[in-house]
Order: C-alpha cells, then structure tokens, then sequence
C-alpha cells in the first residue's frame, strides 16, 4: 500500500512525478500545464486484514491475500454490452444481417457468394458491402449506414467506369456479374440492364464460350429477353459442352417477351398462334425429358396437422388446402428451380394462348363442375402416398394447376439455396412474379387465403410493388 505521502503535493503532480507549487485550491503547475488537478485530499486507503490464530493462542492481524500475486494486475475479460453497436469491420455486420433479414437474399445467396470470390472479385466485394450496408441502414433507420453504402455505391460506380474504357473483351464480360449484382435489389425495373445488354451485344457469343464466362451468361440470359433469342446466343457458347436441362429450358423461356409482344399487336396476333403451340410442345418434351431422369428426385412432404385444428383446411379451396398442406421436396435447388421455371413458363403460354383467341388474359379462370372435378382428381392423384408428386406432362390444363405445383416448389428452393454450398445461376423474379399474379388475381381467392399462403414466404412481402412489371394483360 505504500507509506502515507509527506511532501504535501496535490494527487496529480505526485502521479506526474514533478514538483508541485502547492497553490491552493488548484496546483497553479497543474494549470499551466493543462491538467486537471486532483487537489490535496489523501485518497482513502484500505487494507484488507484478518484474524490469525498462531498456535500459541495469540491472535495477530494478518493481510488477506488476493487471488493473484499483487506483483501483477488482474486481467479482466471485457465483454461488450450486448447493446453496443460495433462500428469496426461493419461489413462483418452487415453481410449476416442482410442475408437473414432481406426477404430476397436466399434466392441471390448463390451469385453473390460466386461473384465476390471469382471474376471481378474486388470490385464485387466492394459492391455488396454497399448493398449491405444501405439495406441495414435503412431498415434500422440508421443515416450513418445509409451513408457509407452510398459512398461505397458510388465508388463502385467509379471503378465501373473506369474498367468500361478497357477493350479486352473477357474483362468486359466479366463486368456483367458486378451489374447483375447491382441490379437484383432494383425489383421489376433494374437499371442497368441496358448496360448488360451492351456489354453482351459487343462481346459477341464467342466470348462465352470459356467456360467460366458461360456461367455468367447463364446469370445475364435468365434475366435479360433481347437479342439473346437468336440462334447464335443459344448455340455458340454451347459449343465445347453439353446443354443442360436448364440451358435448355431458358432456350424456350427467352423467346417469351419476342412472343408476347408479338400477340399484343392485333395485326400479327393470328401469325404468333403457330410459334406459341411450337413453344407449347418444345415445353411438353423437355418436361418429358426431365421426368424420365428425375422423376426419382422429388418427393412430396406432407405437413402434420394440429391435432386441435383436424379440420383447419376444409374450408379452403381445394388447391389452397393442398399448398398449406404439404410442399414438393427435391434433391437440390437446381432441379426444384427446374420445375419453378417450367410452371412459370407454362403459365405464361396459357396466357398468351388466351390472348390469341381474344380472351383478356387478367380475367380470372372459369371454371365448370366438370372442371373444377378434373382438378381436384388431378390433386388427389399427386398428393396420394407412393405416387408421383408432379403432374405430369400434358395434364396441366388450367393456369391454376400449374401455379399450385410452382408455389409448392419455393420452400425447398429458398431453403437449399440459402443453406448449402451450390454454383447455381441468379434466380429471376419473373417466375415468382407470374406464379404471384395467377394466385392473386385468377384463383377468385379472398384475402384470408391470400394471406395464408403469401404468409409463407417472405418475398412476398408488399408483391404488388415487387412484381408489377410482370403482370401481363392485354392492350
């Protein structure tokens, strides 16, 4: 403890080790100095003592020791108050909170992990870190988050422009996956698809033969409908490897909006009839194709009832009971994308089909008693223990049969893409956009049905604004 001080100092000049002018109430050494002094009151020492009996009977004070040698200082753990915002590597914040909390994240999950570790790495990292931290900022309401995700926003943008004067064509197309990622947060209406598409029309379909840049065209071709129909885009890149049963199917998904804007011309709608039952029947053999190698691979998982509520679902529609019942297990995302991207497809050629034969495709499905029993059969037929879980091709009749299995297939695709380490493509909206407007305008659901099944899964939080631009009417 130390012998009580003599020299009449104030605290503060014994702590400097210096002399003290000893001017009261403040150390004028202190002041001019510019420390505070700590007066001239002795500090309360005290000593921690107990009783010891020697063995002779007599007692004596002795110190009570501490749990460490007093030649050196107890370590204590500091553990930050659990509501302490850390300020230091924020990203390492930012990234899980955008991925547990961004209603669209898993389904991106893939192509952000890809982008960022291959490619245009840097510029990608940077990129979503801004991403990340606008969205934190902005749904905690914090402007300093905002901020800096505008600043890195800005910076990325700088370094796009930059690398847009280099001529070398694989650096160029590589930029594609920085744009792509820059885009996926924009919804129905992303920025920079013109710019992708630039950027692919200059490169040309050689380039994307490597095949580390093909599978960043498979990321541009699921999201862009231009030019990408021709022939060349669908078979140059293709040249040195096999087509997959997704490479094939966005062969006939591309053609879409070329179609669709073909049918709404009255003029041509009576030419497009025979390029739309092409499309119908190249769809029907790929499905063929795929049941004859996958059939295996799906399952239907059947989800345990309350036993209190037996009853909760018979009040429901038929297909509306049947998606709350259960969902379409798969083997991996990409076989359950597969099937989402089938049905959108589908559904979408049952539209323009309608508007072909002058039928409003926004008017909802009428069905008859005759109808409505072929469906209920057809549901009963896949949802029976031991069958197959999918409808089968040519069986799906009515936009809503197809939308019921796509809606079926989105737990097991946002699990797996969210969960497991996978090199899957970027996952478009539009096939959650058309599956989106079947069940809300064309099913004749009231809004607690709505609610049931949208309740389900997060992306489908404020849909309207999501997918406006893939509803699809009539001119």
């Amino acid at each position: 403890m130390g012998r009580l001080p003599l020299s009449g100092y104030c605290q503060t000049c014994r702590k400097r080790r210096v002399k003290c002018d000893k001017g009261r109430p403040n150390c004028g050494r202190c002041i001019s100095s510019g420390h505070t002094c700590g007066g001239y009151d002795l500090p309360l020492r005290m000593n921690m003592l107990g009783v010891h009996a020697e063995h002779d009977g007599t007692q004596r004070l002795v110190k009570i020791p501490t749990l460490e040698p007093s030649t050196s200082r107890a370590r204590l753990a500091l553990v930050p108050s659990p509501k302490l915002e850390l300020r230091l590597h924020g990203h390492q914040q930012t990234s899980p909170y955008f991925f547990s909390h961004y209603s669209w994240a898993p389904m991106w999950r893939p192509h952000i992990l890809s982008v960022t570790t291959s490619g245009c790495s840097e510029v990608n990292t940077i990129c979503f870190h801004a991403i990340s931290y606008a969205y934190m900022g902005a749904s905690r309401g914090d402007c300093a988050l905002r901020a800096k995700g505008g600043m890195l926003y800005g910076q990325v943008l700088r370094r796009v422009q930059s690398l847009l004067h280099e001529s070398a064509k694989p650096r160029l197309a590589e930029l594609c996956s920085t744009l792509i990622l820059m885009d996926i947060v924009a919804g129905a209406a992303p920025p920079h698809h013109v710019g992708i598409s630039n950027i692919l029309r200059y490169c040309g379909p050689e380039i994307f033969r490597d095949e580390k840049l093909l599978v960043l065209y498979r990321s541009c071709r699921v999201l862009l409908h231009c030019f990408l129909a021709d022939e060349s885009w669908k078979t140059v890149p293709w040249q040195y490897v096999s087509k997959t049963f997704e490479d094939r199917l966005i062969d006939i998904l591309v053609e879409l909006p070329g179609t669709a804007e073909a049918v709404m011309d009255t003029r041509k709608r009576a030419a497009c009839v025979d390029k739309i039952q092409g499309l119908s029947f190249a769809l029907q053999a790929w499905r063929w194709d795929w049941h004859r190698v996958h059939s295996g691979s799906v399952r239907m998982n059947r989800h345990t009832g309350n036993p209190m509520e037996p009853n909760k679902h018979d009040s429901l529609p038929f297909l509306v009971g049947m998606m709350l019942r259960a969902n379409l297990e798969f083997d991996t995302a990409r076989l359950a994308l597969d099937i989402l991207y089938y049905n959108a497809t589908l559904i979408y050629l049952m539209q323009l089909q309608a508007i072909a034969r002058g039928q409003p495709p926004e008017h909802p499905e009428h069905l008859s008693p005759e109808d409505e029993r072929y469906v209920r059969l057809q549901g009963a037929a896949v949802m029976a223990h031991g069958a197959n879980p999918l409808i089968l091709p040519g069986k799906a009749k009515f936009r809503c049969q197809a939308a019921a299995e796509a809606f079926m297939t989105l737990s097991c695709a946002t699990r797996l893409l969210g969960t497991t380490p996978t090199s899957e493509t970027v996952v478009t909206p539009m096939a959650v956009g058309i599956v989106y407007w079947v069940l809300r305008d064309q099913m004749q659901l009231d809004e607690d049905c709505l609610g049931s099944l949208f309740s389900k899964h997060p992306f489908f939080d404020d849909p309207q604004r999501v997918f406006e631009g893939f509803y699809i009417r009539s001119n």
